[in-house]
C-alpha cells in the first residue's frame, strides 16, 4: 500500500468514526482491515501441523534416535550366503544414535523407518504377501557385517540399512518417500513395564531411488 492510499484509508475511517455510533465503526473497520490484506496478497495463512521435511544427508531427531538418511539404492543381489530374493531390494541407508537411556529393541527399530508411495512391497520377512509399502516392515542390517540390528545401545550410533523388497513385475522406483517415526518412552497400560509406546510420524520427505552399483 503507497503513502497516499494509506492516507486516504485513515481520513476514511476518521470521517465513518464521526459519523457512526462505535459497534457500526468497529464493524467497518474490520472490513477495511480485509480490503487491505487483499492488497498484500491475503492475510497469512496458518501452518497445518504434519511431519518436518526430511532432507538425505540432514540430521533429524525422532525419539529415541538421531537418524541421518544418507541414500536410497534397488539392486538384485544382496551378496548374502543363504539370501534367495523373491523381487529386487530397496535400501535406505542410515545413521542411527539411540540417545536416550533405555535401550531400544527389533521391532521398534524398524518401526523407527517406513516407506511411502510404492506397490507390490513384500510385506514381511518371508512369505509371497504384497501390498503397499507403508504396511511393509523393513529388515535393519548393520553396514559393517550385514548382521541384523537386534538392538540398538544407549549412546552407540550405527550405520544401518533399512531394507525392503518388491516383487520383481513392478516398476523400478524412481523415488520414495521416506518417514521416520519418534516413539514415548513411557509405562504400559497392561502392565508395570516400561518401553517405547506411541510411534508417530515427525519426519518425511521424498528421497531418490538409484540402482546400486554391481561389485567387480
Amino acid at each position: 500500500m503507497t503513502g497516499a492510499e494509506d492516507n486516504r484509508l485513515r481520513r476514511w475511517v476518521l470521517r465513518l468514526s464521526r459519523t457512526l455510533t462505535l459497534r457500526q465503526a468497529l464493524s467497518a473497520v474490520a472490513a477495511l482491515v480485509v480490503l487491505a490484506s487483499g492488497l498484500f496478497g491475503g492475510l497469512a495463512t496458518a501452518r497445518t501441523s504434519g511431519p518436518t521435511e526430511l532432507v538425505a544427508g540432514e540430521q533429524v531427531h525422532a525419539e529415541p534416535f538421531d537418524v541421518t538418511v544418507e541414500r536410497a539404492r534397488w539392486l538384485t543381489d544382496l551378496g548374502l550366503e543363504g539370501e534367495t530374493p523373491r523381487g529386487r531390494y530397496i535400501s535406505v541407508v542410515a545413521t542411527i544414535k539411540n540417545t536416550s537411556d533405555h535401550p531400544v529393541y527389533r521391532s521398534e527399530i524398524r518401526d523407527t523407518m517406513r516407506l511411502h508411495g510404492l506397490d507390490g512391497v513384500f510385506r514381511r520377512e518371508s512369505g509371497k504377501e504384497t501390498g503397499p509399502s507403508e504396511a511393509a516392515t523393513p529388515r535393519v542390517l548393520v553396514v559393517a557385517d550385514a548382521s541384523e540390528l537386534a538392538s540398538a545401545a544407549p549412546g552407540l550410533e550405527y550405520e544401518v540399512v533399512f531394507l525392503w523388497e518388491q516383487a520383481e513385475y513392478m516398476p523400478v522406483p524412481e523415488d520414495a518417500t521416506v518417514a521416520v517415526a519418534a516413539r514415548t518412552w513411557r509405562q504400559s497400560t497392561l502392565d508395570d513395564q516400561y518401553l517405547w509406546f506411541d510411534p508417530t510420524v515427525t519426519h518425511a520427505g521424498s528421497i531418490a531411488i538409484e540402482k546400486a552399483k554391481e561389485e567387480s
